[in-house]
């Protein structure tokens, strides 16, 4: 007694486990349908006839598998059988499908968007390095013509300044109370063609500085354009290696614990497994052990209820049959007797008719005696 309560309990939980693993893989089905089918509707109903169909074919081959060649021909044993194996190969590819995302470079899109942010940053330090380049060098060289225009000033102030000090001493040398003697007309000329040489110079200084400083600033543009350019598209370059398989091999992306595993797994056993071949491997695992557990589940609860269920089965296929022959029994008597009814009553109706002539002729010989 005890020993019954024990396997009945043990079926009950084994088919819990079968349909909870059943449900994780309608689940995982109809998300990758999901992404296959434009309707939503048209998946899950798809994914949910699919498993369905899967649990059941499992239940109807391990019953009819042990009946008779007659009731289960060997065409339908292969046909099952490839439905069979179809539903779990394609519950085992959404499998792999879903896991992969999950468990294939957790941390790609983190690791990118980390690439990509120093990259724009590195981008944006550079153009301020440039900009703080130009600044610096247009501010040296405009103090540079600054102080080469206060030099030149000075120099020929200086001599202004010098003839004009003469100038003014010559005025104290007066004859007659007049001072503008051939000396001082000569330092006075002197001094005009002094300011004129100082003005002229430093026109000319002014000019040439201005031609520097513009010549200077298109270079200074023409360059930082092109330098520019070139950090712009070393970036783009940058930012497309990242889409295109530079982070593929990068352990950043990985979960860190796979990353661990791997390592203690090259440390113990010099075995060179990477990450993504250990992520393949676990989701094969995971997917394997999710379709043999719905197959198991199913499988074996139907071999040890099989024996109630056929004979029950047979039961209710006799009884039917039996309930079958009856009523054709019946229906075949209830015909029988329609039949003699309808005799019976087509004999009285043809003897009424008999007697009913009879009568006519003889009170029509009656009508012909009087």
């Amino acid at each position: 007694m005890h020993f019954a309560r024990f396997f009945k309990l043990a079926w009950a939980v084994q088919l819990l486990v079968g349909v909870a693993l059943f449900g994780v893989s309608f689940y995982i089905e109809n998300e990758i349908l999901q992404a296959f089918f434009a309707a939503p509707v048209v998946a899950l109903v798809l994914a949910l006839s699919l498993e369905t169909g899967k649990a059941a074919s499992i239940v109807w081959h391990r019953y009819l598998a042990q009946g008779a060649s007659e009731d289960y021909p060997p065409v339908t044993r292969l046909v099952s059988a490839t439905f069979r194996g179809g539903l779990v190969l394609l519950s085992l590819l959404c499998s792999l499908l879903y896991l992969g995302v999950q468990l294939d470079r957790p941390n790609l899109n983190a690791v990118r968007d980390a690439e990509l942010a120093a990259i724009d940053s590195e981008l944006a330090q550079a153009l301020a390095r440039l900009d703080a380049e130009r600044e610096t060098r247009l501010e040296r060289d405009q103090r540079l013509r600054d102080r080469e225009y206060a030099d030149a000033r000075r120099d020929h102030q200086g001599q202004v300044d010098e003839l004009e000090a003469l100038l003014r001493a010559e005025m104290d040398n007066t004859v007659n109370g007049v001072f503008r003697g051939p000396r001082y007309q000569e330092l006075e000329t002197r001094l005009a063609t002094a300011r004129r040489e100082r003005d002229a110079a430093l026109a000319a200084l002014s000019t040439r500085h201005r031609e520097q400083a513009d010549r200077l600033a298109a270079e200074f543009t023409q360059r930082q354009a092109e330098a520019r350019a070139g950090l712009r598209k070393t970036a783009e370059q940058q930012r497309a290696a990242l889409y295109q398989g530079r982070l593929d091999l990068d352990e950043r992306t990985q979960d860190p614990r796979v990353v661990s595993l791997t390592h203690m797994i090259r440390a113990v056993t010099d075995w060179q497994l990477s990450p993504p071949l250990f992520t393949l491997l676990f989701a094969v695992f995971i997917s394997l052990v999710v379709e043999l557990g719905i197959v198991l589940a199913f499988d074996t609860v139907t071999l040890s209820m099989r024996p109630a269920l056929a004979v029950q089965h047979r039961e209710e296929v006799m009884t039917e049959a039996m309930m079958a022959e009856m009523n054709g029994t019946a229906e075949r008597e209830g015909l029988r007797h329609r039949d003699a009814m309808d005799r019976v009553r087509k004999g009285g109706e043809r003897i009424g008719e008999r007697a009913r002539a009879a009568a006519t002729n003889q009170r029509d010989d009656q009508r012909e005696a009087a």
